[in-house]
Order: C-alpha cells, then sequence, then structure tokens
C-alpha cells in the first residue's frame, strides 16, 4: 500500500514539473516512480520524450512499447501516433486496431475507422469503418474527446445507409 501511495505521490510530482516545464525533474521523478515497480510511468515518461522540449520519438516509442508490454493499452494510441508521424501507415493502424480493441480508447476507434474509409494501412473497408464509428459515436463520455465523439457521429451519419445495414438502425 506505501509503495502504491508513494508511486501516485510521485505521478502527481512528476506531472506538476512537466506542466511548469521543468522536463528534467519531472523526467527524474518517473524514473524514480518506474524504478519502484510503477510500470505505468513508462507512459508518462514516454510523453516527457515525446511532446518535450527536445522530441525524441524513438525514446518515446520504447517508453510507450515497455508500457504496451506491462499491461497498460493506453500507450498504443501514442505508439500509432509515432508510425503515423514516421510515415508507417500498415504499423500506424495495427497499433491504432491495438488500442481501439482494448476497449479503453475509443478516439483510436475512431482514427481506425478513418483508417478503413481511407484505405489507409489497411484495405478499405466501409463495414469495418462503420463498426469502429459506431463504436466511437457510442463511447462513454469520459472515454472519448467531445469532438471525437461528434466527428464519429457526422461520420456514420454520413454512412447512414451502409450503417443500418451492417450495424441495424441508427438513433
Amino acid at each position: 500500500m506505501q509503495a502504491m501511495i508513494e508511486n501516485r505521490l510521485l505521478w502527481r510530482w512528476g506531472y506538476e514539473a512537466a506542466e511548469a516545464g521543468d522536463h528534467d525533474r519531472a523526467r527524474a521523478i518517473h524514473e524514480r516512480s518506474i524504478a519502484l515497480g510503477d510500470a505505468q510511468a513508462w507512459f508518462s515518461l514516454g510523453c516527457l520524450y515525446d511532446m518535450g522540449p527536445k522530441p525524441d520519438p524513438a525514446e518515446a516509442m520504447r517508453c510507450y512499447q515497455r508500457c504496451w508490454r506491462a499491461g497498460f493499452p493506453i500507450a498504443a494510441n501514442n505508439i500509432a501516433i509515432l508510425y503515423r508521424e514516421a510515415g508507417d501507415r500498415r504499423r500506424m493502424a495495427q497499433w491504432f486496431r491495438r488500442a481501439a480493441e482494448s476497449g479503453q480508447d475509443h478516439d483510436a476507434a475512431l482514427q481506425l475507422a478513418r483508417c478503413y474509409l481511407d484505405g489507409t494501412g489497411v484495405r478499405r473497408s466501409l463495414p469495418q469503418a462503420v463498426r469502429w464509428l459506431a463504436v466511437a459515436a457510442s463511447a462513454p463520455e469520459d472515454a472519448i474527446t467531445d469532438d471525437g465523439r461528434e466527428e464519429a457521429r457526422r461520420l456514420l451519419a454520413a454512412h447512414r445507409p451502409h450503417a443500418v445495414a451492417v450495424a441495424g438502425p441508427l438513433e
């Protein structure tokens, strides 16, 4: 219990340090948290490397993958985005799928639906696009951004005839 409380405090302090622009301190705090066994801290460390003042995509990828392997699907979406930025659309789509299939990242479901709509990294498939749009559109409020939900609903409505054939009547 003590370790869990300490890790929670470390996460908060690391977050506050990053928000204040003290990325070196934030990095040290997250590394300490990792050393204490907080595998989810790999995600926070990855964010520092990904979006800090001196981005290091390779190090961010390493951190996100460690987080993923430790059982935290939150990292999959960020891995997908790094692959997108690197121009690897096939791997991007694979990782958006992993994030979406985790059931925890409905913004990833929207991204995967876009891949299927456009044929980006996957074979174009309207049924698959509609499937993932429906997941994103019906996500709980805390599982997707408001903009993501609205876009999913708009795209789903645009493909209404096919959506009805695949998923049944839309509300």
